[in-house]
């Protein structure tokens, strides 16, 4: 069952839009499986295909001792939403 944003999830979406803007351009996470995860986003891909990539992506983000504390907090709540239906890929991309 698909949920609708509410205003938290709207006032976070310039912030969460960000935040997966510069994961999908960096290598931060990095490895072979998160770069084929970029390459599947860059290439337009259709909505079920973006989901995983990016959910996978996001999950990299969280595992990787690289990644920022601080956006670590941000990638926390955009999977929890993206979980229960409340954001889609193409509301990130």
């Amino acid at each position: 069952m698909e949920r609708a944003m509410d205003d938290t999830h709207l006032n976070s979406l310039p912030d969460h839009r960000r935040l997966v803007q510069r994961l999908v351009a960096g290598n931060i996470p990095g490895g072979r499986e998160l770069d084929e995860c970029r390459r599947v986003l860059a290439a337009r891909c259709d909505e079920t295909t973006a989901f995983r990539a990016l959910f996978t992506l996001l999950q990299g983000a969280l595992a990787d001792p690289f990644f920022n504390i601080d956006d670590t907090q941000l990638v926390v709540p955009i999977l929890k939403s993206m979980a229960r239906g409340e954001l889609k890929a193409g509301d990130l991309l």
